[in-house]
């Protein structure tokens, strides 16, 4: 195995404190240029500003490491590949007949089976994995190792810090999994926490600007309208959702996709003969959200939900293949912690959940760790006498990574402390651009200084055009967009890198 590192030092040797860790989820997410994306981001701030100072003074005094996990990356890379074929599944919710369940059943035994055949597969895990950052700490000459790890990242760092407990540092860990229990509850809170986030968050923003979008101003009625959808069209939106509610700057290109979903379902349903072209071309003589620019958008977005529903309808075999990501994903999911294997039991849940939760409940069964044979090929390590107190930031409306996982994590740990954001349904936050926020992570990574209430709590930042917070869960009619900005400063640009590249783990993580 090799494991590969990069380091920007602190700018301000005389001052240096140490060696910070950066781990941006997954698992399957290669973290080596965060160190270098964050230290120019930094640097960049505005002085006047005082968390752009705080976060300034980080990359002074502290060397950013960056690093590709073992199965990742420039690291050892693990891929599981076999010849045989997996066919797509219609919607889990809707179609429980037994032969589409069977295919998702299929699904997950055929990508267990290619993994367990790759014999280098039951070395990839998080023991590993912390066993790999501890040499890496012991390297670089620090007695302890800092760390600031997003999603899987909490997994990760909670880990370290149970099994070193007089090694680890000051730790951030910023949309918690419950890490205090086993990785499987984190998929059974799945459905709700997806389900939640579009109902109470995104559709009454949506329906805020029901003008700007053609929607309905009702978020109710939006919801519905998304489950009358006919299918495939249905899964399609739902999948392209899925991606969209990791973070909330996606709303306003969700408010043209449902507008596009919904008229070409119109269409299909009086017409349902028309050919891909034949609605496309309607499409291109409308002028569905009066301004030619978000008309364009809204049309690549048709071409695009066409060829993902093309796909669904011919449902054409796949050959297995995980490519790094996927691959490292699954070897860890499964070898860090045991799966219930009863088949029965996930049947159960998924029926429960295409009732309660019928646009992203029902597909459980088709996760590869169930059919995985044998268990797991570490211990986790339970919670030490000598653990150290840990730093949690947590949004309420986290998708992916849901409130009931992090506040259980909370109180598994004495003296941690959390950092709460109201209203926000972003997955993970720092750094966040609000002093509540950002100032007290700041404080305890250059001062050692915990915030001292047990949960502090922080407002959200307003969504995308908007100029106040609204309560999550409440419609306020229709409000008029403003003016976003056309052009981000290089060093927002490198902060979004690297937040899209957390998104883009965590949504992979829990597709599989």
């Amino acid at each position: 195995m090799s494991v590969t590192l990069i380091r920007t030092a602190a700018a301000d040797t005389s001052a240096r404190q140490g060696a910070i860790f950066f781990n941006p989820g997954g698992p399957g997410g290669d973290g080596l240029f965060f160190a270098p994306n964050y230290a120019y981001a930094w640097s960049q701030g505005d002085d006047s500003v005082p968390g752009d100072l705080a976060l300034k003074k980080m990359q002074q005094q502290y060397d950013l490491i960056g690093f590709s996990p073992r199965g990742v990356g420039n690291s050892t890379r693990l891929y599981c590949g076999l010849n045989e074929m997996k066919v797509p599944y219609y919607a889990a919710a809707i179609d429980r007949r037994e032969a589409n369940i069977q295919k998702m059943i299929r699904d997950g035994q055929l990508e267990a089976k290619a993994c367990q055949k790759n014999p280098v597969t039951p070395y990839i895990n998080t023991e590993a994995t912390v066993r790999d950052m501890d040499l890496a700490r012991e390297l670089l000459g620090e007695q302890r190792l800092n760390y600031i790890g997003y999603s899987y990242g909490t997994w990760l760092g909670s880990w370290y810090a149970k099994r070193f407990p007089e090694r680890a540092g000051r730790m951030l860990l910023d949309g918690n999994m419950p890490w205090h229990t086993n990785m499987q509850l984190n998929w059974e809170t799945d459905p709700l926490a997806f389900t939640r986030a579009f109902t109470d968050v995104a559709a009454p923003y949506l329906s805020r600007h029901a003008d700007e979008y053609g929607l309905t101003n009702n978020p109710s009625d939006l919801y519905a309208q998304v489950l009358s959808l006919g299918e495939p069209l249905r899964s399609v939106v739902r999948d392209n959702l899925f991606d969209m509610l990791y973070g909330v700057g996606n709303y306003p290109d969700m408010g043209v996709l449902l507008r596009v979903a919904l008229e070409l379902d119109g269409r299909l349903t009086a017409q349902p003969k028309l050919t891909d072209s034949d609605l496309l071309g309607q499409l291109a003589d409308l002028d569905l959200f009066g301004d030619s620019e978000l008309n364009d958008v809204g049309l690549e977005m048709a071409a695009s939900l066409l060829e993902q529903r093309h796909h669904l309808l011919e449902q054409l075999p796949e050959q297995v293949y995980l490519d790094e990501s996927a691959a490292t994903m699954t070897a860890v999911m499964c070898n860090d912690t045991p799966w219930t294997k009863d088949l029965n039991y996930w049947r159960d849940l998924d029926n429960r959940n295409a009732q309660q939760y019928p646009l992203f409940g029902g597909d459980l069964i088709a996760i590869n760790c169930i059919h995985w044979k044998g268990g797991p090929s570490v211990q986790k390590p339970e919670v030490p006498a000598n653990m150290p107190p840990l730093l949690m930031l947590q949004n309420e409306y986290d998708p992916a990574t849901p409130l009931e996982g992090a506040r259980a994590a909370l109180d598994s740990v004495p003296g941690s402390r959390m950092i709460l954001i109201d209203n926000e349904a972003s997955h993970t936050a720092f750094p966040y651009g609000r002093d509540c926020v950002d100032l007290p992570i700041t404080e305890y990574f250059l001062k050692g200084t915990l915030p001292q209430d047990r949960i502090s709590m922080c407002e959200a930042l307003p969504l995308p055009g908007e100029e106040q917070v609204y309560e999550a869960g409440q419609d306020y009619g229709g409000k008029a967009l403003r003016p976003l900005s056309q052009a981000a400063p290089d060093a927002q640009a490198a902060l979004q890198e690297n937040r899209d590249l957390i998104q883009q783990n965590a949504a992979e993580f829990m597709r599989r």
